[in-house]
């Protein structure tokens, strides 16, 4: 919504504001109408407390002079700029909306349509990256579109500005950093001095980030997310398949390290590469901005703010699908034949092609046919082999380029050709645990395998007779259809051998070591002169012994030294008759004697 105040404001004398378009975190965007030529622009304003920092304001002004000067079909040029009130920018209306705004709206791109977007804007970075400059903020919000659906690279210099503002405030902050801000605010306050500077020359490093925001850009378009692998909870994430042949480029153009990623101009080629791989791109589903027309009087935006120019929710109408140019998808490549291989040598290459021969279909026939037909055409041949259901092993599945391209004499033919049926994960095989013999070589057929017998193998918790898992090689991880398996069947739990005794002689850790590998524990008392009262002498059956799961043991605890006998007590009467019986012995020996 646009106040009285601001509809009656004419930035820099010439531009009446019409309607308020967007929003966002730096700046407010206006369809505007340009007083002096009579025509409808954007205007974006920036926040008003740019305009308190001088040394962003030279910036501003210096990277604005630079982009007006920059003439690029794919760049949204810069009519004017000022700082008076606070920094704005004055750019062509384009109707068409951002890219932003359309994935806002729930649509995705096919990987035909964002190859068709990343080869524009790509061709626009290497205009950009030629005379040392970057743009330092592709976001989604930074391509727009026009009503033919053409894509436009906007707010070039504005990111860089707003980079460098952003990062001198981290360094004011940081207390610790002052000298460094210091000495990293000098060169910005010469410039300053010098009101006719130029952008700051920017590194390889930072041209390269371009390419991968561009890769991310594009990646975000086809799948709703900034990650090219996807999570699944294994050891490794897995590509997004989603991308079709783009996963291989994009995964280029962010390589880790940013000496290897793709330029601008090898991002170019290699879209231009894959874009045979893929159909004809489908219109995209845009609509155009109907902003009021110039002389018209303040008008009422929707509410539905965006972060770039482009229409509301209330004012999108589709776009006829005949307002497509029916012959872009082969005019991108010719354009790019043309900016990347030079124009005389990019208009032979195209027009000679109708003299080239065509590569035949050759879908279904055996691989020798690929050999054949390339050695009459002087092709080479590289073959890419494939599996795929219902079809045999070394049969011909298609051709890049597809049957009836012209294809010069010395390109090579990708012949796909089939190894066979997929492989059987052997991980789809996990159901078989725990299931009988009998049952398991059911569900092996009907997964295209032979049961070619059991072997045994013990288990402590799958019942004897029944399937532990697969016989097979530990790296092992997928199998022919028609492969014969062995199951590996469970003959029950191994028998236990019966442990040392701990160190510690203790009856709880004892106890504990039998109880581990499931054998159990009887406490046994005995007498031992060598083993103190209260520790364990053995087991029995000894350390050492097998025995099946689940028997006793006997834990042998000392008792201490045996103590010794007690005197036995006389029998009642012992002594009466003891005398008697000497005496009468006496009397026989004293008889004796006599």
């Amino acid at each position: 919504m646009i106040a009285d105040q601001e509809a009656r404001r004419a930035f820099g004398g010439r531009y009446r504001l019409l309607e308020f378009v967007g929003e966002g975190s730096n700046a407010r965007v206006y369809a505007a109408e340009d007083l002096t030529l009579r025509r409808r622009v954007a205007l974006k304003i920036l926040r008003a407390d740019t305009a308190e920092d001088a040394r962003f304001t030279e910036s501003f002004a210096d990277e604005m002079r630079a982009t007006s000067a920059l003439s690029h079909p794919r760049v949204l040029p810069v009519y004017d700029w000022g700082v008076d009130p606070q920094p704005y920018t004055v750019t062509e209306f384009l109707a068409g909306g951002s890219l932003a705004a359309l994935l806002r709206e729930g649509y995705r791109l096919t990987p035909s349509q964002a190859l068709m977007v990343g080869l524009e804007a790509a061709r626009a970075l290497v205009n950009i990256h030629k005379g040392s400059r970057a743009h330092l903020g592709l976001t989604p919000s930074a391509i727009l579109f026009d009503s033919g659906a053409r894509p436009y690279i906007s707010d070039l210099g504005l990111a860089a500005a707003l980079d460098e503002a952003a990062r001198r405030a981290a360094e004011t902050v940081d207390a610790g950093a002052t000298e460094a801000a210091d000495a990293a605010a000098a060169p910005a306050a010469a410039a300053a001095d010098d009101p006719g500077g130029a952008p700051a020359s920017y590194s390889r490093i930072e041209q390269a980030q371009d390419v991968h925001d561009l890769a991310l850009v594009l990646c975000e378009a086809v799948t709703g997310s900034r990650d090219l692998t996807v999570d699944v909870g294994g050891p490794d994430p897995i590509p997004i398949t989603a991308l079709g042949p783009l996963q291989a480029v994009l995964e280029r153009a962010i390589a880790a390290d940013p000496i290897g990623r793709l330029t601008a101009a090898e991002l170019s080629s290699e879209l231009l590469r894959v874009a045979s791989l893929l159909p004809r791109p489908d219109p995209l589903p845009l609509a155009i901005s109907k902003a009021p027309p110039a002389g018209a009087g303040p008008a009422h935006g929707s509410g539905e703010a965006f972060e770039q120019i482009g229409p509301t929710v209330s004012e999108r109408l589709a776009v006829p699908h005949d307002d497509i140019p029916r012959h872009r998808w082969p005019g991108l490549a010719l354009a790019a034949i043309l900016v990347l291989g030079g124009a005389a040598g990019g208009v032979w290459a195209w027009l000679s092609v109708a003299s080239d021969p065509t590569v035949p279909d050759l879908q279904g026939q055996p691989q020798a046919a690929a050999s054949s037909a390339a050695a009459e055409s002087g092709w080479a041949v590289n073959e890419v082999l494939v599996r795929t259901p219902d079809a045999e092993r070394g049969e011909i599945l298609r051709t890049e380029p597809a049957a009836g391209t012209p294809l010069a004499e010395g390109e090579t033919l990708d012949v796909f050709v089939s190894l066979g049926e997929p492989l059987i994960p052997v991980t789809d095989l996990d159901v078989l645990y725990g299931m009988t013999v009998d049952d398991a070589a059911d569900e092996l057929r009907a997964a295209g395998l032979e049961f070619a017998g059991e072997a045994l193998a013990n288990d402590d918790v799958v019942p004897a007779g029944n399937v532990i898992g697969l016989d097979v090689a530990g790296d092992v991880y997928e199998l022919e259809v028609g492969s014969g398996v062995m199951l590996l069947v469970s003959e029950g739990p191994a028998d236990r051998i019966v442990p040392r005794v701990p160190e510690s002689r203790e009856l709880d850790a004892a106890a504990g070591a039998l109880d581990a590998i499931q054998l159990v524990p009887r406490l046994v008392q005995e007498f031992s002169a060598e083993v103190p009262e209260g520790t364990v002498i053995g087991f029995r059956p000894a350390s050492g012994d097998s025995l099946p799961i689940g028997s006793t043991v006997e834990v042998r605890v000392s008792l201490g030294p045996m103590p010794p006998p007690e005197p036995e007590e006389p029998a009642e009467g012992a002594e009466g008759a003891e005398g008697p019986g000497s005496d009468g012995q006496g009397s026989g020996e004293e008889g004796s004697d006599g």
